[in-house]
């Protein structure tokens, strides 16, 4: 019996490794992406900070379009003067109307 306890203890002993290694590559890899994800953050603040600073020295031309200075502007008032009727005077030939 004593031979048989120590045989499962001797398999068992591989397995409790093999978990504590595997907690260990759990913790290395938690690490790696902390660190990853710190590096993304920094590139992300970096690239816009240099995105500010060219909007800064480079204004669009498109944002231009959006502001409209009015002061200078002149009124004016556009009448429309036909050289014909708008609407015709005249009877259609193919009158739809029942007369007498």
């Amino acid at each position: 019996m004593e031979n048989l306890k120590q045989h499962y203890l001797d398999e068992l002993q591989p397995l409790s490794n093999l978990k504590y290694r595997d907690e260990i590559k759990i913790a290395e890899l938690k690490e790696n992406f902390n660190g990853t994800s710190i590096e993304i953050r920094k590139k992300e603040k970096l690239l816009e900070e240099e995105q500010w600073a060219y909007l800064s020295t480079h204004p669009s031309k498109r944002l231009h379009s959006f502001c409209f200075d009015d002061d200078d502007d002149e009124y004016y008032t556009f009448a429309i003067t036909p050289d014909e009727p708008v609407l015709s005077t005249e009877e259609p030939d193919n009158s739809l109307s029942m007369g007498d």
